[in-house]
């Protein structure tokens, strides 16, 4: 069995196609990574708590959550750069907006719009790369996509930090727009596909619907779901980035560079990681990385309690950790896109997307409200048994499936 041709593949460079999409996303980690660094100065200046922060995150997290399910079908009758392309450019328009918020409100509703916009990176972007690239490659190409994003992060403690002191929070986060329009233009210029022939085939094989109840049907994609569903209690820059630094500021009272010091070490590690990850799965398979990668998430996230404010372990740890915590995203998505094939694989994208943001609404909730309740170390409790969780699920799904490429039709 073969997988259809792809337009995609007779019309854009993988390798230009694989470097602007990891550009976009890093333009859109880099505002994720800064949100962290706003949120202590926001809940001074608001007047807000961890709880507080907690629903915010999940409100901004949903709006754009709840977008995903949708481009399942608008890739259907909308050309996938152009989707992308709008994105960046809305995302963009927003951050610059929010530069201008006087109120949680208006911020809330600029972060909104932001995350409207950043919603086709994932599901559209992860959907051209598959395309593009055969099987054996595809961990590779998806882990560079992540990574590419995650570098968008790196600097950002420093840099970020910098500008906060000079021009202040509002100013910073307009200027994090700037390059998000710029990259809107590229990929707008520069990414083709044969969208009309795309399009067709995907409404020629099958319904959107009938995709999306065979997604939901197959007991393999269910548990790679079901284990997005679980592991999102622990997602690094959503998740486990915010309530880290409100604890590394909060309880244990270390200074803002300090803080800033070990959030990069933190994040050098989400650059790192997924490349490694994406090497390792495409050699010994998806499931076996990801297990292990998810018992060392547990591991890791115990041994940052456990250190308390001891910079002697913390130093240490923040990198190996960030390797880790960082690493199983790219790893399931590549997983999903070799167990789901041509247009579905669009659907199970949209699906896989819409679940993982929305749940990870419910898991910011859930544990801003456990911060405020049973407090921080029992909040990072909940986040390790929700990789093991996930680790579980995922030893229940089959053999990997024979190696599928669209070079074979090519």
């Amino acid at each position: 069995m073969t997988e259809p041709s792809s337009p995609a593949g007779r019309t854009t460079r993988p390798g230009v196609a694989l470097g602007l999409l990891s550009l976009a996303h890093a333009v859109i980690h880099a505002q994720s990574a800064l949100l962290p660094l706003l949120y202590p100065i926001v809940v001074i200046q608001f007047g807000l708590d961890a709880r507080a922060i907690g629903l915010f995150i999940a409100i901004t997290t949903a709006v754009g959550g709840s977008m995903q399910l949708l481009y399942g079908l608008l890739t259907r009758w909308i050309a996938r750069p152009a989707l992308l392309a709008g994105g960046q450019l809305i995302f963009g328009a927003s951050l610059m907006l929010g530069g201008l918020s006087s109120s949680i409100g208006q911020l809330l509703a600029a972060i909104s719009g932001a995350r409207i916009g950043a919603s086709p990176q994932h599901p559209v972007g992860n959907g051209i790369l598959s395309d593009l690239y055969p099987q054996e490659r595809r961990g590779f190409a998806i882990s560079v996509h992540i990574a590419g994003g995650n570098i968008g992060t790196v600097l950002v403690p420093f840099v970020g930090l910098a500008l906060i002191g000079a021009v202040g929070w509002n100013a910073t986060l307009a200027l994090f727009g700037v390059p998000a329009l710029v990259v809107g233009v590229l990929i707008a210029v520069l990414v083709r596909e044969d969208g009309s022939a795309y399009r067709a085939a995907a409404r020629q094989s099958g319904s959107w619907r009938a995709q999306l109840v065979e997604v939901v049907q197959r007991r393999d994609l269910r548990l790679i779901l079901g284990a997005a569903l679980i592991a999102a209690g622990g997602r690094g820059l959503d998740i486990v980035a915010p309530f880290m630094l409100l604890y590394l500021r909060g309880p244990l009272h270390l200074s803002q560079e300090t803080t800033a010091l070990l959030y990069a070490l933190l994040l050098v590690g989400a650059v790192v990681g997924p490349l490694l990850a994406g090497w390792l799965s495409d050699r010994f398979g998806r499931r076996r990385t990801l297990i292990v990668y998810y018992v060392l998430s547990a591991v890791g996230i115990v041994a940052f309690v456990a250190a308390g404010s001891n910079l002697g372990l913390l130093v240490p740890l923040l990198l190996p950790f960030g390797t880790a915590v960082f690493s199983e995203s790219p790893v399931l998505q590549a997983y999903l896109a070799d167990r789901a094939t041509g247009p579905t694989r669009d659907v199970a994208f949209s699906v896989y997307f819409t679940f993982a943001f929305g749940i990870g609404a419910f898991w910011a909730f859930v544990i801003g409200n456990v911060v405020a309740t049973f407090g921080y170390p029992v909040a990072f409790g909940v986040m390790a048994t929700s990789y093991l969780a996930a680790a579980l699920l995922l030893a229940l799904v089959g053999q990997e499936r024979p190696s599928l490429s669209y070079k074979q039709d090519l």
